[in-house]
């Protein structure tokens, strides 16, 4: 009997720092879980489209579309809206965006298509689908797939109802 209470005890002092131990974790788990889902709903780059400077007098813009619909369009030089702007596009536009990336085959292009003059524009597009980020430098001619892909974000600008937020131009 002298040798039950120690065991006993020993027993019941185990016990309760491993439950304290295992709800600790499940609470680490629950809030490292709850900080997850709240990252995951941040609106996420969908795609962008820049357009730079020439000797000339190229448009120089930067346009980015996330997965939210939200568009934010800086305008440098050269263009009619001068500054940052905001918009916000349907989700249908957001869709048409996601289907445009695979049937233009973006993620197929070449990184670069470059050209050795230097006063050429670039348009400088990127896409973020499903976490799969790709860059395309298009210097002088691309397949027409890219091109494509360049006036269907160009247009999806042309439409969308533009609200001044800025004067700030600054792309980053």
């Amino acid at each position: 009997m002298k040798h039950v209470l120690p065991l006993a005890l020993i027993c019941a002092l185990s016990l309760s720092i491993f439950s304290c131990k295992s709800s600790k974790e499940t609470t680490t788990a629950s809030a490292s879980s709850n900080t997850e889902s709240a990252m995951q709903t941040e609106p996420q780059m969908l795609a962008t489209i820049q357009r730079t400077a020439c000797y000339g007098q190229c448009p120089m813009y930067k346009a980015t579309f996330m997965d939210n619909g939200e568009v934010v369009y800086i305008g440098r030089r050269f263009v009619d809206n001068i500054g940052t702007y905001k918009a916000l596009l349907s989700e249908e536009d957001v869709l048409d965006i996601k289907k445009n990336i695979a049937e233009y085959d973006y993620y197929g292009l070449d990184s670069l298509y470059p050209t050795p003059i230097t006063d050429f524009p670039s348009c400088i597009t990127e896409v973020n689908l499903n976490g799969v980020k790709k860059t395309v430098i298009n210097r002088r001619n691309p397949p027409d797939n890219l091109r494509a892909f360049e006036k269907f974000l160009d247009s999806l600008l042309e439409k969308s109802e533009l609200e001044k937020v800025s004067d700030e131009t600054n792309y980053q």
